[in-house]
């Protein structure tokens, strides 16, 4: 769930991660809802397998449009390129682990990258995972996640990352038998996939819903029509809270001043990105910054 300002879009839009050790390609940290707009991440997509561990609180999690609730001990796992976000409709706190493990991390060699990696990391038909304690290899992989949090949060430890990498690799090869119930909506996702991506890459810049929707190869009423189908809000507004969590990391982790800050995330004045971040924060950017540095 986690989206970096600093980050550098791929050839194909989506999010190059900025991992913990920006030489080792793993992102371990704890989170929580009320961090994001309206309690809200935005749906986004990378290459990296992402994992949530729920700590404390519930959350609803959507992939490719697939809604799920996560309860306190639970978790799930959402394959390479999947769109997914997670929140709560009813503003609720959750305390969260969110864990991404690149595929880089076990390419060793062709062989096993085209027997072992790829048919997990291109199962079209294994878009996500559920993890549950009741379950005895769910368990076992929640129990992993676990302990990649507490072995590394002081540093990086990529023995330890690495053998919990292929653990999990593992199980999840061994178990991907989920055949979802919307695979005649491909055409839809992969429009969907192809508008998220364009945002992602161009969102310090002026953005219009005509853009957006020719990213999808699709007309306005129709971009605008599968933004509300899977994502419930409109194009502009995904947008506009990208834009959002874009600025927050900005906030929290340089010295820019907010009307800097405002024009590098791509809203067009001072006073519009302050209007929208006190509607999603109830605070100004200002007040926020003293509060969380």
């Amino acid at each position: 769930m986690e989206i970096c300002p600093s980050t550098v879009l791929n050839s194909d839009a989506s999010e190059n991660v900025a991992y913990n050790n920006p030489d080792f390609p793993a992102y371990i940290k704890k989170g929580q809802l009320s961090s994001y707009p309206d309690f809200r991440a935005v749906s986004h997509w990378h290459d990296d397998l992402e994992f949530i561990l729920i700590l404390n609180g519930h959350m609803s999690y959507d992939v490719n449009g697939q809604k799920l609730s996560l309860q306190t001990g639970e978790g799930i796992f959402v394959n390479s390129h999947c769109f997914h976000y997670g929140y709560s409709d009813a503003h609720t706190e959750c305390l969260f682990i969110c864990i991404l493990l690149s595929p880089k991390l076990l390419s060793v060699n062709t062989y096993f990258t085209e027997n072992c990696l790829n048919p997990l990391l291109q199962n079209r038909n294994f878009p996500y995972q559920k993890l549950s304690p009741a379950v005895q290899w769910q368990n076992s992989v929640l129990q992993d996640l676990a302990m990649l949090y507490e072995n590394n949060t002081d540093a990086i430890q990529p023995y330890i990352i690495l053998e919990k990498t292929v653990h999990i690799f593992r199980l999840l090869f061994e178990n991907m038998n989920f055949i979802p119930d919307y695979h005649k909506n491909t055409a839809d996702i992969l429009a969907l996939t192809a508008m998220i991506g364009y945002v992602q890459k161009n969102y310090p810049g002026k953005i219009l819903l005509k853009d957006i929707s020719y990213a999808g190869n699709c007309c306005k009423t129709k971009c605008t029509s599968l933004f509300q189908k899977y994502l419930h809000t409109s194009p502009m507004l995904y947008l506009n809270r990208y834009r959002l969590e874009k600025s927050v990391f900005l906030l929290q982790n340089t010295t820019m001043s907010v009307t800097e800050i405002a024009y590098t995330c791509g809203f067009s004045n001072t006073s519009y990105f302050c209007e929208i971040f006190h509607k999603y924060y109830n605070t100004t950017p200002g007040k926020f910054t003293s509060q969380n540095k």
